[in-house]
């Protein structure tokens, strides 16, 4: 795999091994340096439970540093969790990157999912936004059919030769936090490759005596707790604020909680507010999430969807009340923005004492496991239903063990699967956390359950359940969607009405027909981009289009839009070769690691760039 980094001239790169915590003292303090610290592998949550005084001392050293300086710290995700807590006063959240693990850690219990992916902090002293190259990843191509790896459609067009913009997810490249860590360097080097930057220092922290642990926590949470009520709960939908709710609720009776709360970023939902100032917000999720552990079974889950900063802040809460369990890294990008794009979804999982055996993982035959979707599409292979019917026919493996790192569910994309309601899940997502946790019978509650998509999955599975939403409006919806489901109807079919909510701050442009295509216009201002030699206005559209003006203004939801294609290069299904893989024996494509991927050229453009490339 590739990334290529615009504009960037690589940093150069200084190695420091810190045994002791109080080298930290003694260090220059460099203008406007890069840092990476290194913390040991391995680490859980009870080693960074008992590293208050470790924490505070790189919290002290990250404060004396330069105002310009940038701080990464690569660790794994409960680590990085509680270590947030010291940072946040003198560092700025950026980023939560989750990056590929070289081989999955398997866990000796039966619990958990095998850890998959390690945290990558970036934090700066400075308060603006995050000062980075543009930095794209190039292009992969699925080893049945030679296509990329991911259907573009018609719009190619609007798309880069290079690759896509990078995310907060990295599963181009692996890292082994044990032993090499160079892919991870490599590329921290190409992405603050500009001025005022410099040098990258890597502090390694891995003999680091103050940062290395054997203890074993003590489980706090004991089996003599209060025995689970006989009474058989039904399945219900509530209409209540969840505070409320959730205090009708027994202690230790429900089999799985889940929440994919309102993230406090603006949302348009219907009948409370989205914009809460953080420290109310948090508290206000402190209140319910104390309720969800009390009534979730000893043994048990609780399992909570956010962004990865709100999840750090769900997390250090919590661990003071359940047991950390894992933390699922979900690759699903809502819809583009910044120029590294917010893919990182995270699903924080937390259990009431030890957990008990993972139901999901005890389905004995391929075919239970995938109608839950309970493993994995392998790497590199697409999802194009053609290339999908192909490798079935053939008797080509595309599918894996399942992780805690998720790329293979998809966000609902197409307005024909969605009702009015701006943040819906995909329903193969709860299909898949209920599958990993309950079993059949048993009882889910989502206290936030907006339009039904939990409660809906969990009666198709055999579920019980218990739907808390305050807003009438998504609670009527949701009733109606219930309705449906029992006179057989499915209620994730495809809908012929446009849902009126959205997750995107775009507007939507009405249904109309379409005289000309919006693509043969965007290639048109491209075109008249090319002659101009710079992006055409308004009026150099109007005046040199071969296509009447109004379609431009009717067609398109900004002139942003219009000139999209103007901005990039656009590129190809298939490797600038030509080269397209045909299907094989199964024994050469059980996996897409198995086969050579074609690797995309790199256009030759004005700019300077810096190449890199990692297996």
């Amino acid at each position: 795999m590739a990334h290529i980094s615009e504009n960037g001239i690589p940093l150069a790169l200084e190695n420091i091994s810190i045994t002791e915590l109080d080298q930290l003292n003694n260090l220059p303090r460099q203008s406007r340096h890069i840092y990476l610290l290194r913390l040991p592998p391995g680490r859980t949550d009870h080693d960074a439970l008992i590293s208050q005084q470790a924490f505070q001392k790189l919290a002290t050293f990250c404060a004396n540093l330069d105002p310009q300086a940038t701080v990464c710290i690569l660790t794994t995700p409960p680590d990085a969790a509680r270590l947030c807590h010291y940072l946040e006063p003198p560092l700025k959240f950026q980023l939560w990157v989750a990056i590929k693990n070289d081989q999955p850690v398997v866990a000796n219990e039966a619990n958990t999912l095998p850890q998959d992916h390690a945290a990558l902090l970036i934090l700066t002293r400075y308060s603006t936004t995050l000062i980075h190259t543009k930095t794209r990843i190039a292009y992969t191509y699925c080893p049945a059919c030679g296509k990329t790896t991911k259907d573009y459609g018609g719009k190619k067009h609007l798309h880069h030769v290079d690759g896509t913009l990078i995310s907060d997810v990295w599963r181009d490249i692996k890292v082994d936090l044990y032993n090499n860590i160079d892919s991870v360097i490599e590329r921290l080097c190409d992405l603050f490759g500009l001025a005022p930057y410099s040098t990258l220092t890597v502090l390694d922290f891995c003999q680091c005596s103050d940062l290395t642990h054997n203890e074993q926590r003590a489980n706090e949470l004991t089996d003599n707790l209060p025995a689970v009520p006989t009474k058989r709960m039904h399945s219900r939908l509530i209409q209540d604020d969840c505070l409320k709710a959730l205090k009708h609720i027994p202690d230790n009776s429900i089999d799985f909680c889940f929440a994919d709360l309102p993230y406090n970023l603006d949302k348009k939902y219907a009948g409370y507010e989205d914009t809460l100032e953080s420290q109310e917000y948090f508290a206000w999720c402190n209140r319910w999430l104390s309720e969800l552990a009390r009534i979730v079974k000893p043994g048990h889950t609780c399992a909570i969807l956010n962004v990865p900063f709100g999840s750090i802040h769900h997390y250090q809460y919590l661990a003071t009340v359940l047991d950390f369990q894992a933390w699922i890294a979900w690759d699903s990008l809502a819809f583009p923005a910044r120029q590294i794009m917010p893919a990182h979804y995270a699903i924080l999982c937390f259990s009431k004492g030890t957990a008990r055996p993972l139901p999901g993982l005890h389905l004995t035959t391929e075919n239970e496991a995938r109608g839950l979707s309970l493993t994995s599409l392998a790497e590199l292979f697409c999802i194009r239903s053609q290339c999908v019917h192909r490798r079935q026919i053939s008797g080509i493996s595309d599918r894996c063990s399942l992780t805690d790192l998720w790329h293979d569910i998809h966000r609902l994309k197409h307005n024909a699967r969605r009702v009015n309601h701006p943040c819906q899940l995909p329903p193969a997502l709860m299909r898949r956390l209920f599958g990993i946790f309950t079993e059949p019978g048993e009882i889910i509650l989502d206290c936030v359950n907006g339009t039904g998509t939990s409660t809906l999955v969990a009666a198709q599975l055999g579920r019980r359940y218990i739907g808390i939403e305050v807003s009438k409006k998504y609670h009527r919806i949701a009733l109606e969607r219930h309705a449906e489901l029992e006179r057989g109807l499915d209620p994730f079919r495809k809908r012929t009405d446009v849902p009126k909510a959205k997750n995107s701050p775009v507007r939507r442009v009405a249904e109309q027909n379409y005289e000309v295509s919006k693509k043969t216009l965007q290639l048109e201002v491209k075109r008249i981009a090319e002659l101009l030699g710079r992006m055409p206005s308004r009026g150099d559209v109007a005046r040199m289009s071969q296509y009447p003006f109004e379609y431009y203004e009717t067609y398109f939801v900004s002139w942003g839009e219009v000139c999209a294609a103007a901005r990039t290069t656009g590129m190809t299904e298939f490797p600038p070769n030509g080269h397209s893989p045909q299907l094989g024996p199964p024994s050469l494509l059980d996996t897409a690691q198995s086969v050579g991927v074609a690797q995309p050229g790199f256009a030759s453009d004005t700019h300077s760039a810096s190449l890199h490339t990692s297996g």
